[in-house]
């Protein structure tokens, strides 16, 4: 059961995310005819900032924490500072080294020291050889000055307490809605400083900082989700200042940032998420009907999903005995399913939720319900890897999320316009519209008054010195293939990488991918072929034999808990269960 004293936040389906955008909501904006340069009040905010990075060995990590200060505004860059944290892995080959690679995973507000700190885990032995990986924590989020809207954690609870779900039912709308404008006024008054300066552009200007403080003359950038946005945003403001940047799980950012003719709807709403989620549950749950019984435990997938939502919102469980006991309610199930569909191997977990939430929902055997209590018990808990956990402290997830998205982003004025919004987006995307289309109310321009004067709205179009690679995910549950098609469109100097595999982003998925993004960064160049290659991802749903637990030609075992490694380390949708 969620602790009241913690709401389950969903702070990364603000990953961010496309589908297919309306044809009116794209970018009309024509390609620079010559290669766009940096603008003389970009160079100059930049140029005049000397940051010395401070780097401090870390042997338990395998490799240097850093610290540097950049300007809270950099039109007043002898004021307020902020302090941003940075992780560096050396280059394993020294005398191969090329420069520094920067790392963001996304959100906002995921920590690039930490993708940093796994880059041997996910990134391939040529890149590690040829690059020092770097993450830094954007402003604002995690190791950075982190922007606080609360004078305590008791305060921030308290006005926050009606975010106790992923999303809002019916009849919980109203308090839903009072902690989303508690948490804008927050952020407006005490958190005003740091979160009115937040906005992606800035994070592009301490990018371009860090980038002359290591050294090098151009930079390389591989961003995941979110973290497209980032690259296309630096590329939009410094568009002759980069060597590579590969983008994967894209956003179109002319539906991120919004336009003030598309300011009436949630920008939540408009990248589509929503729709996104709902076509890889489905195609997902066709691919286990096509797999059969010896691979799929569920008789008629699609329906026994919609059966068990169905049950779950009418009425919610409480599963277990005691001390283990907890409640399991519909937004729990469908967040949950969101997350699963973030991993390749996702669907193999779900269709077991749902097979054992099918024997208690439906059986009238109290041992049949005992035991498939038992076992909803032991996956949702291996699942969300809940511990007892010491007090976290002051959790600033949210806030760190909504610096950014409200400043970046044209937002309707009343919270009211999220009510109509995610209910249409629900037609659209059973399920999935609402989690998504309730991600950002915050946002209200009647509540939230951080503006960040700086925050970049495009044009997204300038022919950028150098290719920019973008990967698309055919299966992508948040940053959908469309987005990818989109961004391709509106940058003129970009190559569409395809891709036909399953959970969130691609690289790593396969080794098609993963060598043509190495490829790109080692050499500079977009490998032949890139714009007409789809690859195949290694990992297909249903690939598991349910009697023997040994995969289909790939010596896979059956999944139990969902795993990246070799892939990059992404958020997902929910927060642990505590308790």
């Amino acid at each position: 059961m969620p602790n009241p004293s913690r709401p389950r936040l969903w702070i990364a389906v603000l990953l961010a995310a496309c589908l297919a955008l309306p044809v009116g909501l794209a970018s009309t904006a024509p390609a620079d005819a010559a290669t766009a340069k940096t603008s003389a009040k970009e160079s100059k905010r930049v140029s005049r900032v000397k940051a010395k990075i401070t780097w401090v060995e870390d042997p338990d990590r395998g490799g240097y924490a850093g610290t540097v200060k950049v300007p809270l505004d950099y039109d007043k860059p002898k004021k307020a500072k902020v302090t941003l944290a940075l992780f560096k892995v050396p280059a394993a080959d020294p005398e191969a080294r090329i420069g520094t690679l920067f790392v963001n995973p996304g959100g906002p507000g995921g920590s690039g020291v930490d993708l940093a700190a796994a880059a041997t885990e996910f990134l391939s032995q040529s890149v590690l050889d040829h690059f020092d990986i770097v993450g830094f924590d954007p402003r604002g989020t995690n190791g950075s000055t982190r922007v606080t809207c609360f004078s305590s954690s008791t305060s921030q609870a308290s006005a926050l307490s009606g975010l106790g779900e992923a999303f809002p039912s019916t009849a919980e709308q109203g308090d839903f809605i009072a902690s989303s404008e508690n948490l804008a006024r927050a952020c407006s008054k005490y958190g005003k400083s740091l979160a009115s300066s937040m906005s992606t552009a800035e994070v592009a200007r301490d990018m371009e900082v860090l980038r002359r403080a290591v050294g090098d003359s151009k930079l390389n950038y591989l961003g995941f989700s979110y973290g497209s946005y980032l690259g296309e945003v630096y590329a939009s403001i410094f568009p002759d200042r980069f060597r590579t940047i590969a983008i994967d799980g894209v956003l179109n950012p002319v539906s991120w940032a919004g336009t003030k003719v598309t300011s009436s709807i949630p920008a939540t709403t408009r990248i589509k998420s929503g729709d996104g989620s709902w076509a890889a549950l489905v195609a997902g749950l066709a691919a286990c009907a096509d797999a059969g019984p010896e691979y799929c435990p569920l008789d008629d997938p699609q329906a026994d999903f919609d059966a068990v939502a169905a049950s779950l919102k009418a009425e919610t469980l409480r599963i277990g005995d005691g001390d283990d006991a907890f409640v399991y309610s519909y937004q729990d199930f469908i967040a949950d399913s969101l997350s699963l569909l973030y991993y390749p191997e996702g669907m193999d977990y779900l269709a077991q939720i749902i097979a054992a939430l099918e024997q208690i929902l439906g059986t009238g055997s109290d041992t049949d319900v005992s035991t498939a209590g038992d076992r909803v018990s032991s996956l949702v808990r291996a699942f969300h890897k809940v511990a007892a956990l010491e007090d976290p402290g002051y959790d600033n997830g949210l806030e760190a999320y909504s610096g950014v998205l409200c400043t970046d982003a044209y937002q309707p004025s009343d919270a009211s316009a999220w009510v109509s919004a995610a209910a249409k987006s629900a037609i659209r995307a059973p399920h999935f519209g609402q989690i998504w289309g309730w991600a950002d109310v915050q946002c209200a321009t009647d509540y939230w008054k951080a503006r960040d004067e700086d925050a970049y709205h495009g044009t997204y179009s300038r022919s950028t010195a150098a290719q920019v690679l973008v990967v698309g995910n055919y299966h992508d549950p948040a940053t959908n293939y469309n987005g990818a098609v989109e961004a391709n469109t509106l940058m003129p100097n970009s190559v569409l990488l395809r891709s036909d595999s399953w959970g969130h982003t691609a690289y790593g998925t396969s080794d098609c991918v993963t060598d043509r993004v190495d490829s790109y960064l080692i050499t500079g160049k977009v490998p032949s072929g890139t714009s007409t290659t789809v690859c195949t991802g290694d990992v297909r749903p249903f690939m598991t034999d349910l009697g023997t637990g040994v995969g289909e030609g790939t010596g896979n075992t059956r999944v139990e808990v969902p795993s990246r490694v070799g892939l990059p380390p992404i958020s997902i949708p929910w927060l642990p269960r505590e308790g």
